[in-house]
């Protein structure tokens, strides 16, 4: 995991994330990208107003970018490229991740609170969805510091690629003493099926060069159990793996999952199995 490529909108939230991510990188010997996407402003109204100039929206936005590269710089230390690019953020954001062949996107959440939250959290969302490589999700007002404790919701109904495991295993890298939570949630009453005790079995020798504990949570939602497991063992990463026709995606196309971002108070990381 060596190239970040870090979406902002200049929020509090988004600059929270890239100075999370600058840290990281230099933790971990990665290089960071600084993206910002933006749409050309539409009259929804026939009150005249001044339009301002794609030329001038352009410098202006690259200036911006370009200030908060440099303070990420002062901050980390790490160098930052920057780039700036017409287009709807979650479709540019995947797009450049993969013309630059990033291995990870990062990304800001702010909890929801209006309007505005929740056409972020749907830009997040369609990252998420949108993407072939992780997605980072840094809540508002989180701190970098490095990975002891990592918590991996899993049903075990399907086997981790080596890439999503080496991803794990890049986050861990200067922690030689980290853990990985493995947390199951059940509802109340249920038990494992063939298909999960067999996918649990497979995860095992993945995991077996990594410190690792199997845990077991009974409640009736998801991200209930989550929440309740991570009051009882802090962690710094939440992961979950995003894989075509999956649990994963079942919640995801509800608001459970978008909850969950909202509501997480660490980093919630997204590993892609898709294809």
């Amino acid at each position: 995991m060596k190239s970040f490529l870090v979406a902002t909108d200049f929020s509090p939230s988004s600059k929270a994330a890239a100075l999370y991510a600058a840290k990281l990188a230099k933790a971990i010997g990665g290089e960071l990208t600084l993206l910002h996407a933006y749409l050309l402003p539409t009259p929804v109204s026939e009150v005249p107003y001044v339009m301002v100039s794609v030329e001038e929206l352009q410098k202006d936005n690259e200036k911006m970018t370009r200030e908060l590269a440099e303070s990420l710089f002062e901050q980390s230390g790490v160098t930052v490229k920057t780039m700036v690019n017409i287009g709807l953020p979650a479709d540019e954001v995947t797009f450049q991740a993969k013309e630059i062949g990033a291995d990870i996107i990062v990304v800001g959440m702010r909890g929801e609170s209006g309007a505005l939250d929740k056409l972020i959290g749907s830009t997040t969302a369609a990252i998420i969805r949108k993407s072939h490589i992780p997605v980072l999700v840094i809540p508002e007002k989180t701190e970098f510091s490095p990975v002891l404790k990592l918590t991996y919701a899993t049903d075990f109904s399907y086997t981790m690629s080596t890439r999503c495991l080496s991803t794990l295993q890049s986050l861990m890298h200067d922690s030689p003493d980290a853990t990985i939570n493995v947390v199951n949630i059940q509802r109340p009453g249920e038990i494992l099926s063939a298909e999960q005790i067999a996918g649990k079995v497979r995860l095992e020798p993945m995991l077996e060069e990594m410190k690792h504990e199997y845990f077991t949570i009974e409640d009736t939602t998801v991200e209930g159990g989550i929440e309740h497991f991570l009051a009882q063992h802090p962690s710094q990463v939440l992961v979950m793996v995003a894989h075509k026709h999956s649990w994963w995606e079942r919640l995801f196309s509800g608001s459970h999952t978008r909850e969950m971002a909202y509501r997480s108070d660490i980093p919630l990381l997204v590993l892609q199995d898709k294809d």
